[in-house]
């Protein structure tokens, strides 16, 4: 079985430009004899429905334009769309064959619900059909592909056609760049199937997709990959009978997490300036380091030509020195640059209002996106400025430690940036954060708690048995939450590049209490114990050793059959749920997450 993938860059919605591009992948594959060509995750779709009031709309137009590409793709297709069932959005994949369309997904869902109604269980089938001489499955998520090495299916070959956005929190998002820290070899070794991994590419709505997709063997070798942020057509011999080892296989490339998330932002920054239709973006230099980062990425994302900057001159000499640095390194248009001397204005609170006027100001003249520093750290833990002309906030999802990791690569590849601001770290105010020896220490704590907390899921009681300090865990967790109200009145976009955002975590407005660290004896682990121990030990009371006339049992064991019933309950949602221990799974299922041994700082950056 050949299959192809056509690792191509769409706009949501552009149905008649994406059923051109798609045609003509197709026409390409048939030519190298494809047997099953298929498509990324957000190719038609996106990946994030339209509001219900649009949807009948975009529906009827949808299908309309698979009706079209049914009559014109040149070979077998596998098409992914977004449908809804009982209210709720579910992605599917078309099968589209010689002018038929198969919903694959809702078919496996039908007919499981069919055979478990007949059967008294339930429907949770996936797909699990015969082409081109193999048998085929389709996984949409992590749980998907968990659910074909659990259940019995018997599958020699399985799509996995990835809606997630890359995230810095999780290797397995970057598809075939991260395989020697992901988790698809294990997936191929387990269901003992070969995996297609789909990867999207470009942004939607907000997400970067980086595409890097690949074909893997039943036993973990890498038989076929695409490169990261580059279109292409990936073709690869699938071959349901063979037991390895393949004649020519990949060496899997090292997993670099800064060079990929500078990738992502990159082509975040590059879209996000597309959808906006603007001739470029604009920011203000400050000399700190987030300022100095944001307006390098623009000159990447862009080019020096349609970057403008705003200089701010008269705050000290070592940042005013700074920016001039970065202006004269990025080689910016110097009729691209706006000086503003702000050494007369003894508020800084207006001084930088004034800077955030005079830059909406540029923003509308030049016709360019303005860009704010912010990262999210300080979006998390400090005051959220008085006023801002940003639209978009590109570090607003990248942690201030990573902020750090990433200008260091940045200086790496050529160093742009003046050393001394690289290595100044501006440190939030949190109560007792002045006990860690160093500024970089104090932020790499911060960060450590938040991305726990906020990522992770973990409550503060388990982030302080793992790395001390409970009275600081609780001041980190405790100040995000006072600065939430604050944060909910922002409209600058970010560039999404974890598995959470602030925005997706954000609790309960108004909400009075507050988490503290409890010891082991508190936790709900250790209260169970106690309950488990007292039922045991004390046995029913005198009242309950009482006969009963009937033949049901008696009271007193009625009532601690319930007890151990309830127990056992809680136990199980305790190791499984809501309360799930420290090393329990992230995003990808395989664990490996920030608190994980080693050093403090553990986002994915610090290896490499």
């Amino acid at each position: 079985m050949r299959v192809g993938v056509a690792q191509i860059s769409t706009r949501a919605g552009d149905f008649a430009q994406t059923a051109r591009q798609m045609v003509e992948c197709s026409e390409r594959a048939a030519r190298q004899g494809v047997d099953l060509l298929v498509f990324p995750a957000a190719t038609l779709c996106g990946v994030t429905p339209v509001p219900r009031a649009d949807r009948e709309g975009f529906l009827l137009d949808l299908a309309g334009c698979v009706m079209e590409l049914a009559e014109e793709l040149a070979c077998p297709c596998l098409v992914p769309v977004l449908t809804e069932s009982d209210g709720a959005v579910l992605p599917d994949a078309l099968l589209i064959d010689h002018g038929e369309i198969r919903p694959v997904g809702l078919a496996a869902r039908l007919e499981s619900l069919a055979a478990g109604g007949a059967q008294g269980g339930s429907a949770t089938g996936l797909p699990e059909l015969e082409f081109a001489g193999a048998r085929l499955g389709v996984a949409f998520t992590y749980e998907d592909l968990d659910t074909y090495d659990e259940y019995d299916y018997d599958v020699d070959v399985i799509v996995y056609v990835s809606g997630y956005g890359f995230a810095v929190d999780d290797p397995s998002s970057a598809l075939g760049s991260s395989l020697t820290e992901g988790r698809f070899p294990a997936d191929a070794e387990a269901t003992g199937a070969w995996i297609v991994g789909v990867g999207s590419l470009g942004c939607y709505d907000g997400q970067v997709f980086a595409g890097s997709s690949f074909v893997l063997a039943p036993w973990g070798e890498l038989a076929a990959q695409a490169p990261a942020f580059e279109e292409a057509l990936l073709v690869c011999d699938v071959d349901p009978s063979a037991e390895g080892p393949l004649e020519a296989p990949l060496t899997p490339e090292v997993y670099d997490a800064p060079l990929m998330a500078w990738g992502a932002l990159t082509a975040g920054l590059s879209a996000a300036v597309r959808d906006a239709g603007a001739q470029g973006a604009c920011s203000v230099l400050d000399g700190s380091l987030g300022s100095l980062l944001v307006a390098t990425l623009a000159a990447d994302a862009l080019g020096p030509a349609r970057v403008h900057a705003l200089v701010l001159s008269g705050l000290d000499a070592a940042a005013d020195e700074a920016s001039e640095s970065l202006v004269r390194a990025l080689r910016l248009d110097e009729g691209h640059v706006l000086r503003l001397d702000v050494s007369g204005e003894k508020d800084p609170v207006l001084a930088r209002g004034l800077a955030e006027a005079h830059l909406a100001s540029l923003a509308a003249r030049e016709g360019c996106l303005p860009l704010g520093s912010l990262d999210k750290t300080g979006r998390a833990l400090e005051d959220v400025p008085a006023v801002s002309a940003a639209r978009l906030q590109p570090l607003g999802d990248v942690y201030r430690s990573d902020v750090a990791a990433l200008a260091r690569l940045r200086n790496t590849i050529s160093p742009v940036m003046p050393a001394g601001a690289v290595s100044a770290f501006a440190v939030p105010r949190v109560e007792g954060l002045d006990a860690l020896p160093t500024a970089e220490a104090q932020v790499e704590f911060c960060d450590l708690v938040l991305s726990g907390y906020l990522e992770w899921d973990l409550p503060v009681s388990d982030i302080a048995a793992e790395r001390g300090r409970p009275g600081l865990v609780e001041a980190v967790v405790s100040s995000l939450r006072a600065h939430e109200p604050a944060r909910a009145g922002q409209t600058a976009a970010s560039i999404t590049l974890s598995s959470r955002t602030l925005e997706e975590a954000r609790g309960p407005l108004g909400l009075a209490w507050d988490d503290h660290v409890r010891p082991a004896s508190e936790r709900l682990s250790g209260r169970l114990a106690e309950l488990a121990g007292a039922v045991t030990e004390e046995g029913p009371t005198e009242a309950e050793d009482e006969p009963d006339d009937g033949d049901s049992d008696g009271p007193g064991e009625s009532r601690e059959r319930d007890v151990r019933d309830l127990l056992g309950y809680l136990r199980d949602f305790s190791a499984g749920g809501g309360f799930a221990p420290l090393e329990g799974p992230g995003r990808d299922g395989r664990g490996g997450g920030p608190l994980e041994g080693g050093s403090l700082w553990e986002s994915p950056f610090s290896e490499n």
